[in-house]
């Protein structure tokens, strides 16, 4: 095995451990100096990666120049976006006290923790560029890092809040690290820290906050990396090429249209803004209708919806959504309840439903597209 491969082992090797102990031993323990230790440990990792790999000078460059003026047309027209969404909707005082004592205590360990991330990404990515392999293996590391020292302790028995954590903190934190790594192997580590400095930070220094909640917010934060990366890919493409790479407001490839459909789409199921809406589905409770790991779109009820035995429903018992098939509907017009039954249970709920537990009605099924989720509960629940 050739030295510089143990060398790259080594470096993935100590981020494994370390996750793997932060998340059951560091946390648990030590969670009052758990960025205190986090930052020393990236510190002995960036010191290792140095004096194992060596450091190349970050030059700047002609296709450095046009990205970072594509990265910053995107992240102006994101912040545009909420804020002028924010108009509509509203919006809300920032928690964070905006004190410059208070914005040094929140923003020191973060900056810290990206300088020093970024350092390391381009480090190990600028030594192995011609392993894409190792490169893949170390940015899901990185997003194993971001991910066990971001999310806090949750219920993770209630899907929902389950589903939540995935979409406002895990899928931006995924599609945030492959495009900061795609950066780091293209113009290196200052694009990288701009746009982390940029999009991680501001939230500890803006006085308002538009008031869209959680799941836009998370479509915002999942779309703004793959539009980047669409773009950039485009402006890569045309200097591998040696086409001149001429940065245009109005450049859009094929692909920005059905992305945007998918995010649009996505935003719509998922929100809860909408008459229709998507959650996941954790148990086989409903098979062969349903299965763990589909997603089921739900169409919210009202007063005028009519319920019906052999409605497949969702419905909050206090801990959870559950989806059943409406088995028995007792009780008269004015005050009805609804006895639930899973297809594959032996025997019906235990408690009866009332009106006001009903979160909508079953309309469509989409096989599969809730693993992630799933997989994610049983992982936490390890």
């Amino acid at each position: 095995m050739k030295v510089r491969t143990i060398k790259n082992w080594i470096i993935l090797v100590l981020l494994t451990v370390y996750i793997v102990l932060y998340k059951l031993f560091i946390f648990e323990n030590y969670m009052k100096y758990s960025e205190f230790i986090s930052v020393s440990f990236l510190g002995v990792v960036l010191a290792l990666s140095i004096i194992f790999l060596g450091y190349r000078k970050d030059k700047t460059t002609i296709l450095g120049k046009n990205i970072f003026k594509v990265v910053i047309f995107y992240i102006l027209l994101a912040f545009f976006i909420m804020y002028g969404m924010g108009i509509i909707v509203g919006f809300l005082k920032n928690a964070y006290s905006r004190s410059f004592i208070s914005i040094f205590e929140n923003t020191f360990s973060p900056i810290l923790t990206i300088l020093l991330v970024e350092f390391i990404r381009y480090i190990f990515i600028s030594a192995n560029k011609d392993k894409k392999a190792i490169i893949t293996i170390f940015t899901v590391l990185l997003i194993l890092f971001e991910i066990f020292t971001t999310v806090r302790a949750f219920d993770i028995s209630d899907l929902a809040v389950t589903f939540n954590v995935t979409a406002t903190v895990i899928l931006p934190c995924i599609f945030k690290n492959i495009l900061l790594s795609y950066l780091a192997y293209h113009v290196g580590y200052r694009i990288p820290i701009v746009y982390r400095l940029v999009m991680d930070i501001y939230l500890f220094v803006v006085p308002i906050v538009p008031s869209l909640g959680d799941y836009v917010n998370s479509m915002i934060l999942i779309s703004l990396p793959i539009l980047i990366y669409i773009s950039v890919c485009g402006i890569v493409d045309d200097a591998q090429n040696r086409a001149e790479p001429v940065f245009n407001k109005k450049r859009f490839t094929v692909w920005d249209i059905p992305v945007a459909i998918v995010l649009v789409t996505l935003v719509a199921l998922i929100s809860g803004f909408f008459p229709h809406y998507m959650i996941g589905i954790g148990s086989n409770s409903m098979k062969p209708v349903i299965s763990k790991g589909d997603a089921v779109v739900l169409e919210k009820v009202n007063e005028k919806t009519k319920l019906k035995k052999g409605d497949i429903i969702a419905y909050n018992n206090g801990k959870l959504i559950i989806v059943h098939r409406i088995h028995k509907i007792t009780g008269n017009e004015q005050r009805k309840t609804y006895i639930m039954k899973g297809d594959a249970n032996n025997g019906t709920d235990p408690r009866p439903v009332s009106r006001n537990q009903i979160q909508g009605v079953v309309k469509l099924r989409i096989p599969y597209i809730a693993w992630p989720t799933v997989w994610l509960t049983e992982l936490f629940n390890r």
